[in-house]
């Protein structure tokens, strides 16, 4: 988590306020800003015990609000102010709770790196971590989908973006997986498939 953290902050505070108001593809509510602002105010709301409405639409728009009118040096410096605490309650979070907030986690750190264009991190191993819990829950609804998704040769970082829905159903298709299986699966969590070819590069 920590990794997450600190890379995120420093491509936020390397894209500058300008860029880092620009619409997060994955994410078209929000600005790579406001992403960032949800993945701080959720340990924030933990550490906090702001937990009514815990995982609502609710819930996380609060934390966009409460964070994002500050300027972006100044949300920055209080993310990397909340670190070592954030840090530290992570190791208290049972699992599989402990995995779904790093695959979460993971995940919107890529989500702002496509939306500032700034590439990295592919095979870090939260991605392996965020592709795991991922697959165990998509097993559980459609073990031939999940046993599909895993054969499919894709990196841990591909994996984890495809069942996440940040890959359109041509893209799924032509990696080997299923689209609409799992499209099935995803309209059970907050997570749909994007309508847009999203290209991210390799690095």
């Amino acid at each position: 988590m920590g990794g997450i953290r600190a890379r995120t902050i420093g491509v936020l505070r390397a894209a500058g306020e300008e860029r880092a108001a620009q619409i997060v593809p994955t994410c078209p509510d929000w600005t790579a800003k406001e992403l960032a602002c949800h993945m701080y105010g959720v340990c924030d709301d933990l550490l906090n015990g702001r937990l009514e409405g815990i995982g609502s639409e609710a819930w996380t728009q609060a934390q966009v609000d409460r964070h994002s009118g500050k300027p972006l040096d100044e949300f920055l410096d209080e993310w990397t102010a909340s670190g070592e605490a954030c840090d530290a309650m992570l190791l208290h979070i049972p699992k599989p709770g402990n995995y779904q907030l790093v695959m979460d986690m993971a995940t919107h750190e890529h989500d702002i790196r496509l939306a500032v264009g700034s590439p990295g991190a592919q095979d870090d191993p939260s991605l392996a971590i965020g592709s795991a819990y991922m697959l165990r829950n998509i097993a559980k609804m459609d073990a031939d989908l999940a046993e599909q998704i895993q054969g499919c040769g894709l990196t841990d970082f591909d994996r984890l973006r495809s069942m996440t829905g940040r890959r359109s159903m041509a893209q799924l298709q032509a990696s080997g997986i299923d689209a609409e299986a799992l499209a099935r699966v995803l309209a059970a969590s907050p997570m749909t498939i994007t309508e847009t070819d999203l290209v991210e590069v390799a690095t």
